[in-house]
Order: C-alpha cells, then sequence, then structure tokens
C-alpha cells in the first residue's frame, strides 16, 4: 500500500527554503498528525503537542548526509517553520507554531496509552482515551521563552525587551538567547584555561551588574547590523564571532577592576631615615 504525505504548497514561496528543507517539513507535519493523538507527545510547559524526529531518520527520508539534515533544521528553525527544545537526556522536540492542527478540526481524537517498553520515535495511533487539541499561538511561546530567560537566565528585563523587539517569532527569540548563552559559555572555558580566577563571576548576571547593560547596546547593534548590511551572509556566526570578543572583554575588565581595588588598599610602608 502506498504512503502519502501532505506538502503545503505555500513553502514553495518561501525562496529561503531548498527542496530539502521543503521536504523535511512535509515529513515533520506528518508525523505531527500522529502525535496529537498521542498524550505523550504533549508537553505540559509548553502547552502544545510536539515531534521527534532524529537527524539519523531524517537522513534516511530525505536520502542525504548528516550535513544536509542538520542545515536543514537549522533553517527551518531560523525562519520560525519549527521550534526546537531540546530535552536533557532525550532527543529534541519540534514544536509547529504555524501548523495549528488544522486535521483535526477542533475535535476530541483517541489517545494511545504507552506501555513501559515502547519506544517513543514510533509514534502510531491506536484507541483508548479523550483528549482535546490545545493550539499554542506564537505569543504564549514567546511569553515562555521570557519566563525562563528572566526566572531561570537571570536576564535583565531591559535586555529581555531587546530581543523581544528584534524577535519576528519565537523562534528568533530562541536563536539570540542560545547564541548568548553558548558565546558566554565558551568564553568562559577559555578564561579559566587562561587563569581568570574570577571568570565566573565576570560572566554572571548576578554578580557583574556592568555586563547587561553593555550586552543591551551590543545584542541591538549586532541585530540591526546583521540585518542593514547585505555583505553579512552567515548572521549567525557574526553575532556568535562578536559576542566571544565581548564576553573575553567582559572578563579582563573584571579582572581589571578588581586588581585596581587591590591597588588603591595597598599601603607603602614609610621607612625613616636616619
Amino acid at each position: 500500500m502506498k504512503q502519502f504525505i501532505k506538502f503545503d504548497v505555500e513553502l514553495r514561496n518561501d525562496d529561503r527554503l531548498n527542496n530539502d528543507a521543503r521536504l523535511a517539513y512535509a515529513y515533520i507535519y506528518d508525523r505531527m498528525c500522529s502525535s496529537i493523538k498521542r498524550r505523550e507527545f504533549f508537553d505540559k510547559k509548553v502547552n502544545d503537542y510536539y515531534v521527534i524526529y532524529t537527524v539519523d531518520e531524517m537522513i534516511k527520508d530525505l536520502g542525504v548526509g548528516r550535513n544536509t539534515v542538520i542545515n536543514v533544521y537549522k533553517k527551518l528553525a531560523e525562519f520560525g517553520y519549527v521550534i526546537k527544545k531540546k530535552v536533557f537526556n532525550g532527543a529534541t522536540r519540534f514544536f509547529l507554531p504555524n501548523s495549528q492542527h488544522d486535521n483535526l478540526n477542533s475535535k476530541p481524537h483517541r489517545v494511545e496509552k504507552v506501555t513501559p517498553n515502547q519506544n517513543n520515535f514510533k509514534q502510531t495511533t491506536s484507541k483508548t482515551d479523550v483528549t482535546q487539541a490545545v493550539k499554542i499561538s506564537q505569543f504564549d511561546l514567546m511569553q515562555n521563552i521570557v519566563d525562563g530567560l528572566k526566572n531561570k537566565a537571570y536576564f535583565d528585563q531591559e535586555l529581555i525587551n531587546t530581543l523581544v523587539k528584534y524577535s519576528e517569532n519565537a523562534s528568533c527569540l530562541y536563536h539570540y538567547a542560545q547564541l548568548i548563552f553558548k558565546t558566554k559559555k565558551a568564553s568562559l572555558k577559555r578564561a579559566i584555561k587562561h587563569g581568570y580566577s574570577k571568570a565566573k563571576n565576570a560572566l554572571s548576571f548576578e554578580t557583574n551588574c556592568y555586563m547587561q547593560n553593555d550586552l543591551v547596546k551590543t545584542m541591538r547593534n549586532l541585530i540591526v547590523q546583521t540585518r542593514t548590511n547585505p555583505k553579512i551572509h552567515n548572521k549567525s556566526a557574526y553575532i556568535a564571532k562578536s559576542l566571544y570578543k565581548f564576553f573575553d572583554d567582559t572578563v579582563e575588565i573584571y579582572h581589571d577592576r578588581l586588581n585596581m581595588h587591590k591597588v588603591k588598599d595597598f599601603s607603602i610602608p614609610i621607612i625613616k631615615l636616619d
């Protein structure tokens, strides 16, 4: 028996996507039709259904290499077609903010119960309980990210407002936040390796009040530059490279301040000459 998947013809109008990306989205969307019928594929924190589609699975389905699939997933996330949520010790979850689960027609669907030995990667349907599909808006997705940045990452409100202002959707906001996290973490490792004993304090939003003010200006300038300068082709790489330098400089400035305080507190003994 032949199997068919739905293909969104509107994807053809988006010149930013190639055929691999369009087909990959079609596969992910098709799998969502299975996810929405199973309660174990509902994320309570995000309040929406998700899809698990591993890189290896997509390599097999598209018939392409690993790097191609990784780039396809990056493009789909960058342009807001999917939102990726990494899970500790688990597979990455894909949310489809633009699909709205139109195949449900707002009707309850049967949900499959999970037995302990079931594999979560195999998304099939069967008869059991009844549940209602929950639609999630871009506003709700962005608010969820904002809450995490404020309560868990300790981002300053001005920094959050700046990122939200220049983010068209939740995927874009998440991407900017990830660039900050990853470059800050890499800079911290380098600083510790080079003997900066207070590097952790220097790069902590809670202990270095100067950093967030400067980071607001830096992120604003970087985003504007990448959007207005046509010569910048890889926007993420450009922002990441600048952030690496920003955090490296932050560590040095922080240690310079500490050393200045030590000099001020240092008293020179007075030697009396006979």
